[in-house]
């Protein structure tokens, strides 16, 4: 399955990390090893009359880096040996032994000073992870708390309805809701804030406190969209703006009366007669515009009608190759699915975009909203 990510503070995220510092580790020390075998090869092989004492800080430093403590004083120590044995003979035997001393002090100077430095980056990279756990904890208490208020579907006669929002990231910036604005009428709307993430997911309260106060006031989908634009106007700026399409059922009477938001053109699927519409009639994308117009479109509905609105998150997922899943693959999933009741569609429509995806992530929050007339 694609689109599933590793959670950084499982055991196995936890284990793989540990594996790659211990590989990078291993290869420092191979370097450390490396370095001090080729100073003392050149001290010894190399240069007769001059001590290269003074290279051995470079491993001495590397090691401190990767190694605790005691290990670098024992490679200092090694390492002064190694002076004393390879450098040059010349010298009187005190001022071997003072050389071999101030080398040995300089090089646990060295240790301790990098070994120090390397402590206090050791602590600070634990505090950056400290406070990035604590703020994905928090996203992920607030994506439980985002897709807990998510609405269900109410239980409308003559019309079965369903929805489905995958997040591309924790926190999602799509959003989609119900309103049954009488016994006979519900409303159906989906919308796409600009961006993902948490700094999207922020509006998405707005829009449905907005929406809830005043589906029921307005006369239809078109004054719905209209007044909203002037709210997102007052409330964000002129970065963001939201696409929207709004749709309000009568299953009684068989009419679906829309206005679109700048939004992707919802499916409809025929299945009396396997004919497929894009309702394409719509305004601007909300939010932009000083003075956004909107309109409302009316259409007879069929018993078998599937009506299907998504946000980009379905349509423009690409695949390994950079294929998008496109309006023709929704189209022949939701053929071969439209038998089936509109909540296992939804589930089926996220299942075929995330096979389609394969190991590529998700580009986009994605969601699926599902009117079957009945």
């Amino acid at each position: 399955m694609a689109f599933k990510k590793e959670n950084k503070n499982s055991d196995a995220f936890k284990r793989h990390v540990q594996t790659e510092e211990n590989r990078t580790s291993g290869l420092l020390n191979i370097v450390v090893a490396l370095a001090i075998a080729a100073v003392a090869y050149t001290d010894w092989i190399v240069i007769e009359d001059d001590s290269l004492g003074y290279l051995y800080v470079l491993p001495i430093a590397l090691s401190a880096l990767v190694n605790r403590l005691p290990i670098t004083i024992g490679l200092a120590a090694l390492c002064t040996v190694l002076q004393y044995i390879f450098g040059p003979d010349t010298d009187a035997l005190h001022i071997k032994i003072i050389r071999t001393v101030i080398s040995l002090a300089g090089y646990l100077v060295v240790g301790f000073l990098v070994t120090e430095i390397a402590n206090q980056r050791g602590r600070l990279e634990a505090e950056v992870r400290k406070q990035r756990d604590e703020y994905e904890n928090d996203l992920t208490l607030a994506s439980q708390v985002q897709r807990r208020v998510l609405p269900k579907p109410p239980i409308v006669p003559g019309i079965e309805l369903a929805a489905l929002m995958q997040p591309a990231r924790l926190l999602g910036g799509d959003y989609y809701d119900f309103f049954q604005v009488s016994n006979e009428v519900v409303d159906v709307v989906i919308a796409d804030v600009s961006g993902k993430g948490a700094a999207a997911s922020l509006l998405m309260p707005s829009l449905a406190v907005a929406l809830r106060l005043r589906a029921r006031e307005l006369s239809g989908p078109a004054a719905i969209l209209k007044d909203l634009d002037g709210v997102l106007k007052q409330i964000t700026n002129s970065a963001t703006f939201v696409t929207m399409f709004y749709a309000r059922f009568n299953p009684t009477l068989r009419t679906l009366e829309y206005a679109s938001g700048g939004h992707n053109p919802p499916l409809l699927m025929r299945t009396s007669t396997g004919e497929s519409l894009l309702l394409e009639e719509g305004g601007p994308i909300m939010g932009l515009l000083p003075d956004a117009q909107f309109s409302n479109t009316k259409i007879t509905l069929e018993p078998g009608d599937i009506l299907t609105l998504y946000t980009d998150g379905v349509t423009e997922q690409e695949d390994e190759n950079g294929d998008e899943f496109s309006l023709d693959r929704l189209k022949k999933v939701i053929l071969s699915k439209e038998s089936e009741p509109a909540a296992t569609m939804v589930t089926d429509i996220a299942e075929a975009v995330s096979t389609f995806a394969g190991t590529r992530e998700q580009s986009d929050d994605l969601t699926v909203v599902v009117a079957k007339l009945l």
